[in-house]
């Protein structure tokens, strides 16, 4: 590890702050981190600080995905693997696409829980990892493509509960064991083209739990359905647009009204379904739907379930929808930082954290796909990547 991503002391120079998506992108000038908090923003230099110039790019608060997994054979056994082998995969799935904090949404915790703690330690340069430890299935409702992974001797531990009672040990079990969100399959694909709903009193039972504990709930919906039980159940976001969208509007529209967001996970259904129009073009509709509506979106790509780790294909993805670069970007940093309840995070501003994403680019007026451009990554004021 080089000395600048040793510290937590850095100003970063020649940088045309965007403090947040709704300002304009500024002139160039210096942004001061001290002990991974932003303490100015101007133009004096502390010539005792390590610097990092970037030469009049665009510098935006740290990027979130909020939708990843950590299922790949890379991350197994990652208390003990060596970091040559793990530091490759963090730089090349999160840093270089500038995310400095992931939520994933259910891996397997002995391998998540100890990467996580190796990157806190320092061990590793990577993101901030929030977890759900696990997804809670519908009773007997395992995905038709999770249910490879696990042995048939071990499906009994699955945790699908029948009752309300069930839901609620899972949850608080998974808090302990390090999760901060949950993770509920409302709908899940049993086979292709057959939707299993999970029982609305376990999805209600499921939520209370998390939200008596402050853990934010993220469902899947997979249909009509799936969203309706996470509706009535009080999720805060669909990890997924539903890609079985009959009869799906106004319950989208429901949804905006309640506060809960949405990621679209675009480009996911295009990599594993089908580019085919007749099968997107709903899909993309559907969002279209929810913005109209003043539906509020956070990002995520699905990577680790899609195999693809270029962010380009969702930025694109999502301008076609009718998505703003300011909008997008909000998904990427006020929106996550709001929905996590964390007030110190998602604009550089003087008092935030220390989390920045330098961009390539040095436009005042970037578009959609130069948020796939990064320069460097700066995380509580350490740089991670350049």
């Amino acid at each position: 590890m080089d000395r600048l991503a040793a510290v937590t002391d850095l100003v970063v120079t020649g940088a045309r702050v965007w403090p947040h998506p709704d300002a304009p992108v500024g002139a160039a000038q210096a942004v001061t981190v001290r002990s991974g908090v932003i303490t100015a923003i101007g133009d004096e230099v502390d010539a005792s600080l390590p610097r990092l110039d970037v030469g009049g790019r665009v510098v935006t608060a740290g990027f979130w995905n909020c939708h990843v997994h950590f299922t790949e054979p890379v991350w197994a056994r990652s208390a003990t693997a060596p970091a040559g082998r793990l530091q490759p995969a963090l730089d090349d799935m999160f840093l270089r696409r500038g995310f400095t904090t992931v939520l994933d949404l259910a891996s397997n915790r002995r391998d998540t829980v100890p990467l996580t703690e190796r990157i806190r330690r320092g061990e590793l340069r990577g993101p901030e990892v929030v977890t759900a430890a696990g997804a809670l299935y519908p009773w007997a409702g395992l995905p038709f493509y999770v249910r490879p992974a696990i042995p048939w001797y071990l499906r009994w531990a699955v945790p699908a509960p029948l009752t309300a009672a069930g839901a609620r040990r899972i949850v608080a079990a998974q808090a302990r064991h390090g999760a901060g969100i949950t993770k509920l399959f409302t709908g899940s694909y049993t086979a292709p083209g057959r939707v299993k709903p999970m029982r609305p009193e376990v999805a209600r039972a499921a939520v209370r739990e998390a939200h008596r504990r402050g853990m934010p709930v993220l469902a899947h919906p997979s249909d009509r359905a799936g969203t309706q039980i996470a509706v009535d159940a009080g999720v805060d976001a669909l990890a997924h647009l539903p890609d079985t969208v009959d009869g799906i509007q106004g319950l989208l529209q429901d949804a905006a009204r309640r506060g809960i967001r949405i990621v679209p996970t675009l480009h996911m259904f295009a990599a594993t379904v089908t580019t085919a129009d007749g099968y997107l073009a709903p899909i993309r509709e559907a969002l279209r739907t929810f913005l109209a509506a003043g539906g509020r979106v956070l990002f995520g790509t699905d990577v680790g379930y899609l195999p693809d780790r270029d962010t380009r294909p969702e930025f694109e993805a999502m301008a076609a929808c009718g998505m703003s670069t300011p909008a997008i970007l909000r998904s990427l940093t006020t929106e996550p930082a709001a929905f996590l309840g964390r007030a110190d995070q998602g604009t550089v501003t003087v008092g935030t954290g220390g989390d920045l994403t330098v961009l390539d680019t040095r436009s005042t007026a970037p578009a959609a796909t130069d948020l796939a451009d990064v320069h460097a990554v700066v995380r509580a004021g350490r740089v991670v990547h350049r």
